[in-house]
């Protein structure tokens, strides 16, 4: 798990101790990368210095940059990353270890709950992000805009993933993409596996009113268009019958999926609990 931070000392504590403090950390290889702040973080990030695999302070070459040095300090079977001004769940950690121990052929995952908290660090809402697939992913699905249909973005403070599905892709960010070379991943992670949804909130992404993500959200849409232009032909593009699966997705996550023809019902890959047996199951989801 790799922590970025640049002067972000009022939101860097919180954020540390949400991964610290969890279930499971014990398993968890720690590692921080300060850009060289000023502001106080460096003494933050010594106090929990005990609980990282590894931490720095000095100048890189940018967020996604600097996240790709922290992954190299660590070959821990499962990967995420988490912006120094976000936090997890208390429950993340443990949820995310035992999906991945009891589910081999799931190689990555992200919250269907994905949830924002408030410049205090309180989580005030949740969205339903249906499901995720190929098809859609690569017809737009997950490009909000005012007008286009959209189930929502892959959160990245939700999202997390196998490494061996992170050297399959390539192993790297694409640092060309000054904002969305997560979106950028995702499209690789997309080539190489299916993405399930777990029923449960992960990340809680704190708006503060500097988000780069909200801040320059054009931007940011513009190379995740940029991004699906260089895919073009990995699907066959139907727009039409993208507003259809969208509607269809949102009916099937609030249980109106009967009212959906069955031959017209999106699969959803999903992560379901068995109480029964104790464990995690995959699921394919069609009503």
């Amino acid at each position: 798990m790799v922590t970025t931070n640049f002067n972000y000392g009022d939101y860097l504590e919180d954020c540390m101790s949400s991964i610290i403090s969890s279930p499971g950390s014990e398993r968890v290889d720690y590692v921080v990368m300060d850009g060289g702040s000023t502001d106080g973080s460096v003494e933050i990030i010594k106090k929990y210095e005990p609980h990282l695999k590894h931490w720095q302070s000095e100048k890189d070459d940018g967020m996604y940059h600097a996240i790709e040095a922290g992954f190299a300090h660590s070959n821990a079977p499962y990967m995420g990353w988490l912006n120094s001004d976000d936090k997890l769940a208390p429950w993340a950690i443990q949820t995310v270890l035992d999906i991945f121990d009891q589910l081999p052929q799931v190689r990555w995952i992200t919250s269907r709950f994905p949830m924002q908290a408030t410049k205090a660090g309180v989580p005030m809402m949740t969205r339903i992000m249906p499901a995720a697939d190929k098809w859609g992913f690569f017809n737009g699905e997950h490009i909000r805009t005012s007008t286009g249909p959209s189930t929502g973005w892959i959160v990245q403070d939700c999202t997390f993933w196998r490494r061996d599905l992170w050297e399959e892709a390539g192993g790297r960010f694409d640092r060309s993409l000054k904002l969305a070379a997560d979106f950028e991943l995702w499209a690789r992670f997309m080539l190489c596996a299916e993405l399930y949804m777990v029923p449960t909130p992960l990340g809680i992404y704190r708006v503060q009113g500097e988000n780069k993500a909200m801040a320059a959200a054009e931007a940011y849409r513009d190379e995740c268009v940029k991004v699906l232009e260089r895919h073009r032909g990995v699907v066959e593009e139907d727009p039409e019958l993208l507003s259809e699966r969208v509607i269809y997705k949102k009916m099937m996550s609030v249980g109106l999926g009967k009212l959906v023809t069955k031959s017209k019902r999106p699969i959803m890959k999903l992560i379901s609990y068995n109480h029964d047996k104790g464990r995690y199951e995959a699921q394919d989801q069609n009503t």
